[in-house]
């Protein structure tokens, strides 16, 4: 009616967010497309929608496409799976012409969208920041095959810099034809993305190691829910010259004691980590804490660890450790000079302690 639409109007206007689950009508995504299409429209856009007809999702992508004011796109096309088959299609073009974008969250589900075409579009043609894909439910129906995740991260021109997956890593499927100009720019590893995110409980060991091999330069690393049962492969990233986690957080995992123990007997060396939250199933460390002694020992003696987070520490634990946390945030580290040439340390020299503290 002319009154929903004028009041559809009103509220467009004044909001910044928008948050869609049932949205109907032509008129109603006309409506839709000239808000998003204002200088002043919404910086951030939620929508979940069951169906859309190819007319509204022209409308629609035709909005993002133009925006200059939405930063935040979370999109998913929930139960139901009413929609075009070029619609995936569609979204990959208007992803390319917008240049707003920083944030971008795609659950796909086992939609038949055009994955190679929009995570090529939205990874190397937008200005987004932080990308998460999605799979609707934790399915396991849907797969992304490695080579297209490899294709389109391995690039020099790629600026992503956080990166969340939440849906199965296939085995690579046909080659993806590149032309020369793309043949130039492919690397070995991704150098841009700083932040990932892995949090799929279908996703196997191996699989995961293979896409964290992918980045070179993680900063932060997360495990939710996954089958990883050993940190011990993420040595390389955490142990040596060429150590880049600051942040590890691992939870709802299957980790179990003897990988814990494992773990915090190399805490020393890790040097550059700052930032470490285990969250364990009950049903894997069980009720046994003897595990916590060896922790106890570890982060008293590394100088890097500023905080450490877990459900199952409990009070003993961080009063057992508040000290040394504290010590390090307060650049505890800065008494320990690191030889250029060697791995051996040397203590200031005395004189320089009072100025120190």
């Amino acid at each position: 009616s002319p009154e929903y639409l004028a009041l559809l109007t009103s509220l467009f206007k004044k909001a910044d967010i928008l948050e869609f689950h049932t949205f109907e009508g032509d008129a109603a995504y006309t409506c839709l497309m000239a808000c998003l299409m204002q200088s002043n429209g919404p910086r951030e856009l939620r929508y979940w929608e069951e169906s859309i007809s190819p007319y509204q999702a022209n409308l629609f992508f035709r909005g993002i496409a133009f925006s200059t004011s939405v930063e935040t796109l979370d999109l998913s096309f929930t139960e139901g799976y009413d929609v075009p088959q070029n619609v995936g299609r569609a979204l990959a073009d208007s992803l390319g012409r917008n240049r707003s974008l920083k944030k971008l969250k795609l659950v796909m589900g086992i939609l038949e969208l055009d994955v190679e075409g929009i995570l090529r579009t939205a990874i190397l043609e937008t200005q987004v920041q932080s990308l998460q894909v999605l799979g609707q439910d934790h399915s396991e129906d849907f797969e992304i095959p490695f080579n297209i995740l490899r294709d389109v991260l391995c690039r020099e021109d790629c600026a992503l810099e956080r990166f969340r997956l939440a849906c199965g890593v296939g085995p690579s499927s046909r080659a993806v034809a590149m032309n020369d100009d793309e043949l130039s720019t492919t690397l070995l590893t991704n150098s841009s993305v700083k932040g990932v995110c892995l949090d799929f409980e279908f996703l196997d060991f191996s699989r995961i190691m293979e896409t964290i091999g992918l980045f070179q330069s993680i900063e932060i690393l997360c495990f939710d829910c996954t089958e990883i049962s050993d940190l011990s492969p993420l040595d390389p990233l955490l142990i040596g010259s060429n150590a880049t986690l600051k942040s590890l957080v691992v939870q709802t995992n299957d980790i179990e004691e003897t990988a814990v123990i494992n773990f915090f007997g190399k805490l020393p060396e890790m040097k550059r980590l700052r930032h470490f939250k285990f969250v364990a199933r009950p049903f894997i460390i069980g009720n046994n804490d003897s595990w916590k002694t060896t922790a106890i020992a570890a982060i008293r003696r590394n100088k890097s660890l500023e905080c450490v987070e877990g459900g199952r520490f409990g009070e003993n634990f961080i009063d057992e450790t508040k000290v040394a946390l504290s010590l390090n945030r307060g650049g505890r580290r800065a008494l320990e000079v690191e030889s250029l040439e060697a791995e051996s340390s040397s203590v200031l020299p005395a004189k320089l302690w009072p100025r120190v503290l």
